[in-house]
């Protein structure tokens, strides 16, 4: 049973050094794992993560899934953005050819920029800006200093969110730290329903894929799931080659 699988990994890994300062709280019947943290949640989990993945991967290994259980997902109201809330997690492990590894994405509060309310989501030194009526993507700082700066808002999501919808946008993209401002124009497809796999689970999900809007190269797909309010699969072409980012864990308060 996925359930009593997932709290078998988590008794050996819970004895690994630097996994303590994050407890497994709840399993789902489908192995999906919900954590809580007592101390510094990004460095345990990232400790702790890993090493769940593995185990859970070992015994896959020896003991093939016949059949996937497909998570339903909770009624969502598609056509608003919804709610975050303070505490609400979602961890993620990437590779790209510059490396791999584990990071948590957490929302920590709401802050108003220039009188408009956003999320700020961390990661580490990191904090992410979100505007809060849609979702788009304001700017980043680094130990509070700003790194990135979207003029205007790039926006993620256009609702209501469904299978068929575009739009396109041209921003400024400015970092301040390097000196540098570039154009960006995007033009972005709401392109299918898929249920997607990941470590975190299974996930019926819209796929959004964003083009380069004048070569029409595609730039970055994600995959996003209403029930978890976050992408659960990130694919990213960069410069140094592709990048992917898939969900292993996440808490929803």
């Amino acid at each position: 049973m996925a359930q009593d699988r997932t709290w078998a990994a988590y008794a050996v890994c819970r004895q690994v050094p630097g996994a303590s300062g994050a407890t497994i709280d709840r399993v789902e019947p489908d192995g999906r794992w919900w954590w809580s943290a007592r101390t510094d949640s990004h460095a345990a989990a990232n400790v702790l993560n890993p090493c769940m993945l593995k185990e859970l991967a070992a015994w896959r290994t020896s003991n093939p899934p016949r059949t996937l259980a497909v998570a339903s997902p909770q009624s969502a109201n598609l056509s608003v953005p919804p709610v975050w809330k303070p505490g609400d997690e979602w961890a993620y492990r990437y590779e790209s050819p510059a490396g791999s590894g584990t990071f948590v994405w957490s929302v920590d509060r709401e802050e108003a920029i220039d009188g408009v309310p956003h999320y700020v989501i961390k990661g580490g030194t990191r904090e992410i800006f979100y505007r809060k009526v849609d979702f788009a993507y304001t700017r980043e700082t680094v130990d509070g200093a700003p790194v990135l700066i979207y003029t205007p808002p790039r926006l993620r999501y256009v609702w209501p969110l469904e299978v068929g919808k575009t739009w396109e946008q041209t921003v400024r993209e400015e970092r301040p730290g390097a000196r540098q401002t570039e154009e960006r124009a995007d033009a972005v497809t709401v392109e299918a329903e898929e249920t997607i796999t990941v470590p975190a689970g299974t996930f019926k999900t819209f796929k959004i894929v964003y083009r380069n809007k004048g070569t029409g190269a595609i730039r970055y797909e994600e995959w996003y799931s209403p029930e978890l309010k976050h992408p659960v699969l990130f694919r990213e072409n960069l410069a140094s080659g592709l990048r992917v980012r898939e969900l292993i864990a996440f808490k929803l308060r």
